[in-house]
């Protein structure tokens, strides 16, 4: 293959990633940013090279950072998947067989449909495969075990490729003595620093899956094919043109099928519209349930609160309806389902039902990060309640970051100055129309917290206007009921 062909066919393939991210998975990128918060503190940098894999980790979460601009994340991903392919291409030193450095990376594509699949894995493999190259070139042992052993505490059990990859080349002792080595590492690991972690998170990794509990059997998959194709590299025969072009034919219409097969639809549209609700895209929003109806309550929040902030709120019946929980959800302790209704609570002035949302979102993400977003959201709702101490201790916090640092500074000016609030349009909106006594907050009753908000301020039309909505969808929950009994009934 000659060099424009290989130059064209990796152009295409990053633009193909791009892509990918952009329409199938819009805002992913986003989501993954406000499920992390990357600080730039020495505490935050041993906090995440303590366990294995620590440094890809690092790496990957100071490259997810930059997803909070807008198309920003798609495009580094891209670049990510560029370069994976680019560091095979180059392991594999065979320029008739650079299509095989494809099939890798498209296997990753696939994989990465599961939104639980983090940046990190993607970061260790290329490190991994730079070492194969590195070792390809210079097979010296020594290095090569110290690569291996620390291999596994910096970027985590991806470096045991890396062993098995200078293992099949060398088929001697040092290939033994490196496979031995990447044991004594994970045992290492597990009886020292790793302690409180399964097995299975010790030998797979801990920061590649964003559940604790599981590794999906296509990571074995993509870790395998990483490997096995550079070593076997050597001892393929040169290909003839039918068969190269038949092998990309073949990666490529894989790779579609692949990403048709484990496409999430319903989840990328609910992301989609939780990350519109972020950026106050409202119209985007409605043009989305335009063409693909909400499925679920959580899109169905996203899309109600869009009707009411773009003044087309009379719009309600076009669009289908989950009842009242379609308006606001009750409290799910889970890592997506409060967000759009915590922003519902903010916009009503119901300032400590957003803060309970914001926080329980947060505390509830998967591998226990912090997030930027529902940090600045809880500050807010903190000096809005006038407990300033608190609301500096997130300030403080979200000051160590790149794009939280200028909100942060711009909100201390807010800390013990009442009149820099009631200066402000929006604070001073949700000053007025908050609740003014404190009363306990029960989520079947909702319809009667409502009417108090608007009973207390006639300003508040949002109040009277998710009164209105949930009047109206009560009888939707009641017939739905109807229809549950009656079948029970009916068994």
């Amino acid at each position: 293959m000659n060099k424009v062909i290989r130059h064209i066919s990796t152009a295409v393939f990053g633009i193909a990633v791009f892509l990918f991210w952009l329409i199938l998975y819009p805002h992913i990128t986003g989501f993954h940013e406000q499920n992390q918060l990357f600080l730039f503190t020495w505490d935050f940098f041993v906090e995440r090279i303590s366990v294995a894999g620590g440094l890809a980790d690092y790496i990957a979460e100071f490259i997810t950072q930059f997803s909070y601009v807008p198309y920003l994340g798609e495009a580094l991903l891209a670049l990510l998947f560029v370069i994976f392919q680019k560091s095979i291409a180059h392991l594999l030193g065979r320029e008739d067989w650079y299509m095989l450095s494809f099939l890798a990376p498209v296997l990753l594509l696939i994989y990465m449909c599961d939104i639980y699949v983090m940046l990190c894995f993607l970061v260790a493999l290329i490190i991994t495969v730079q070492l194969c190259a590195l070792y390809k070139k210079h097979p010296g042992v020594i290095w090569a075990v110290a690569a291996t052993f620390f291999g596994y505490w910096l970027i985590g059990p991806a470096a045991i490729l890396f062993a098995l990859y200078a293992a099949a080349r060398e088929m001697n002792w040092k290939g033994i003595l490196l496979i031995a080595v990447s044991a004594m590492a994970i045992l290492v690991a597990k009886w020292t620093y790793m302690e409180q972690y399964t097995w299975m998170k010790v030998v797979f990794g801990v920061n590649y899956y964003r559940h604790l509990s599981d590794i999906p059997f296509m990571q074995h998959i993509v870790a395998a094919v990483t490997i096995l194709i550079p070593v076997f590299a050597d001892s393929l025969p040169k290909p003839k043109t039918a068969l190269s072009v038949s092998a990309a034919v073949l990666i490529a219409v894989g790779g579609i099928y692949g990403v048709k097969q484990n496409y999430q639809k319903d989840v990328a549209e609910i992301i989609a519209y939780d990350q519109m609700v972020r950026h106050e895209d409202w119209e985007g929003i409605i043009k989305r349930a335009e063409k693909y109806q909400p499925n679920s309550e959580l899109g169905s929040v996203s899309v109600n609160l869009a009707l009411f902030m773009s003044g087309r709120g009379s719009e309600l019946p076009r669009f289908k309806q989950f009842g009242t929980r379609g308006l606001i959800l009750p409290n799910i302790r889970d890592f997506i389902s409060n967000s759009s209704s915590s922003e519902v609570f903010w916009r009503l002035g119901m300032i400590n039902e957003s803060l309970r949302y914001a926080f329980d979102t947060q505390e509830s993400l998967i591998n226990n990060r912090k997030s930027g977003r529902w940090m600045s959201r809880m500050a807010e709702c903190q000096i809005l309640n006038g407990r300033y101490d608190v609301a500096q201790k997130y300030l403080d916090i979200l000051s160590h970051s790149l794009f939280y640092r200028g909100w942060a500074e711009n909100a201390r000016t807010y800390i013990h100055n009442e009149g820099a609030i009631a200066s402000d349009p929006i604070y001073a909106y949700l000053q007025s129309v908050r609740n003014k006594e404190d009363f306990l907050y029960f989520y079947p009753e909702m319809d009667k917290m409502l009417a108090i908000l608007y009973s207390q301020n006639r300003n508040n039309v949002m109040a009277a206007w998710y009164y209105q909505a949930w009047t109206v969808l009560k009888n939707y929950d009641k017939s739905n009921e109807n229809i549950s009994t009656g079948s029970a009934h009916g068994n």
